[in-house]
């Protein structure tokens, strides 16, 4: 009998057979399933897709909200050999076809929120392609019975397969498909901010190596309760949350769309041990913590990750919760989890101006990170040198999914070259500072966006900021800030270039500065740089 999980499908199987009645999915409304609930229904989906046609390896994409079927679907596909491509659920149609036309999707999942989206996609991506709709049958579907079948060109959601339907009647064995750790798994796709998104091709093995990393980063017991606040159809969140907390046989309460408040009610109501904070939400859920610090006893580890962050702001969530504080830094291309983090060791003694809040913490179990110079040597961890930040885990991907030149770039002996730019200081710590295509050089010298950000950030009024680079006939590039700011503040243009004159060098200064009333961002809500470098192009009348 196996003891360790050999591929993903057996995390669900292990759990059924462990403890078949603990819960493992829960709603905020109060809906169950038990570990013996969730094995059943993702052996029958499994079962159901083979019954479909679809073939070992072959891709399903899911344009899904957050829901116990998106879990459902992932198992499935493990158990039956087949490789998951998540839609982001707020991409518009023409990006969402990309992804389908790129990854030779055979079949799309979605739920009832997608379908006008899935409307708008070219009739021609469904000559070949299966749908199923999760959550009944759409408008017009004629049929009496559960069919099956390829959306028409001139009603494009009028004929598909209920999700309900397949699971019910599908045989609740798990299918005997033989899964080898090198098979693909999830085909995450790279929010694409500098040109078209890339599919990171995550393994088996890469999947199940970062489940025992991350349940040690997340400082796991037996049993966490974890609020699931990340959308699940971002690449990282399964396999690096939902994924890890099934390993360690936890409970997931799904949040789906939620306030800071609903939070707190959901860690009270739940006694939830972990969760997840996002850059936006820091400040205010940072001053409901601290209202009601009865409400969050239950709490071991609050992770902050996936943006940067400002240290001032990381500091002040330190106060508040102390050292269950987790800063870390992960990619796509790391099976979506953290290949640096802080511990609780780290935060001992510490005060709001320590190094320790502008750094993402040492690499992670299992994890050598180390940096490289533009020479390509590595370059001394002084804490001064910058240069490009390279990894090595067993958690990495085998490549970009047709894309040997890409996939070659970024894997080098054994090394992913990650594209971000930082520090290792003489204590280990990792210190990133910008992505590398993010780098102004102005008059030869470098400005490092991050730097300069945070230091606009404490000029009261400034509510956002971020910093790019324009082209400069003279200079080759100028930096430009582009700030949201409080109305009441009245900030000008001269104000925060005196402020940056007057605590940073002179080649740091922005030369201009925009006002905006919100930053363009990513679908995983970071800034979205190449968005706004166009922006403050067209407002400079620059090429």
């Amino acid at each position: 009998m196996k003891v360790q999980p050999e591929n993903v499908g057996d995390l669900v199987e292990f759990g059924a057979r462990r403890h078949p009645n603990r819960p493992a999915l829960r709603s905020r409304d109060g809906q169950l399933r038990t570990y013996a609930d969730l094995d059943e229904r993702s052996s029958r989906f499994a079962n159901a897709l083979i019954g479909l046609g679809l073939s070992r390896g072959e891709r399903i994409a899911a344009w899904m909200d957050d829901r116990f079927e998106y879990i459902e679907l992932y198992l499935a596909a493990a158990k039956a050999g087949l490789v998951v491509c998540p839609i982001n659920a707020r991409y518009v149609a023409s990006e969402a076809a990309y992804l389908l036309a790129d990854s030779e999707a055979r079949l799309l999942v979605w739920t009832p929120d997608q379908d006008e989206k899935v409307a708008e996609l070219d009739a021609g991506i469904w000559s070949e392609t299966i749908a199923v709709r999760v959550g009944g049958r759409t408008r017009g579907d004629r049929g009496s019975g559960p069919s099956h079948g390829v959306l028409r060109s001139e009603a494009p959601v009028a004929r598909t397969t209920d999700y309900e339907s397949l699971v019910s009647t599908a045989s609740a064995a798990r299918p005997a498909v033989l899964i080898e750790p090198d098979d693909l798994f999830i085909l995450g796709y790279t929010s694409g901010t500098t040109g078209r998104p890339k599919g990171a091709m995550l393994t088996h093995g890469s999947v199940l190596a970062l489940g025992v990393q991350n349940s040690i980063s997340y400082r796991f017991g037996e049993y966490p309760t974890v609020a699931l606040t990340g959308s699940m159809s971002f690449v990282s969140v399964i396999p690096a949350q939902v994924l890890t907390t099934l390993r360690m046989g936890g409970t997931l309460t799904v949040m789906g769309t939620w306030a800071p408040a609903d939070l707190l009610d959901t860690i009270r109501r739940d006694r939830i041990s972990f969760t997840y904070i996002p850059s936006p939400l820091l400040g205010e859920l940072t001053e409901l913590l601290d209202r009601d610090r009865e409400a969050w006893r239950t709490l071991e580890t609050v992770l902050h990750s996936a943006s940067k962050a400002d240290p001032t702001h990381l500091a002040a969530l330190y106060s508040v919760i102390g050292s269950r504080l987790l800063e870390g830094w992960g990619m796509t291309e790391h099976s979506g989890g953290l290949a640096a983090a802080t511990t609780e060791r780290d935060y001992f003694g510490a005060t709001s101006t320590s190094p320790v809040f502008g750094s993402v913490g040492r690499p992670a179990f299992n994890v050598d990170v180390r940096v490289i110079g533009t020479d390509g040597h590595p370059a001394p961890a002084d804490g001064d040198t910058v240069g490009e930040l390279l990894i090595a885990s067993p958690a990495l991907m085998s490549g970009y999914w047709k894309n040997p030149e890409a996939s070659r770039a970024a894997l080098q002996n054994g090394w992913f070259h990650s594209g971000d730019l930082g520090t290792i200081d003489p204590d280990g710590y990792v210190h990133v500072t910008d992505r590398r295509n993010d780098l102004i050089v102005s008059g030869g010298m470098n400005v490092y966006p991050s730097e300069l950000e945070h230091y606009i950030a404490t000029l009261p009024g400034v509510r956002r900021v971020a910093v790019v680079g324009a082209p400069h006939p003279r200079w080759g590039q100028t930096v430009v800030a582009v700030v949201v700011a409080d109305p009441a503040a009245r900030l000008t243009e001269e104000i925060v270039i005196e402020y940056c004159r007057r605590g940073m060098a002179s080649y740091k200064k922005p030369s201009r500065v925009l006002f905006v009333s919100q930053l363009p961002e990513t679908t995983s809500r970071k800034v979205a740089r190449q968005e706004l470098r166009e922006q403050v192009r067209q407002a400079l009348g620059v090429d």
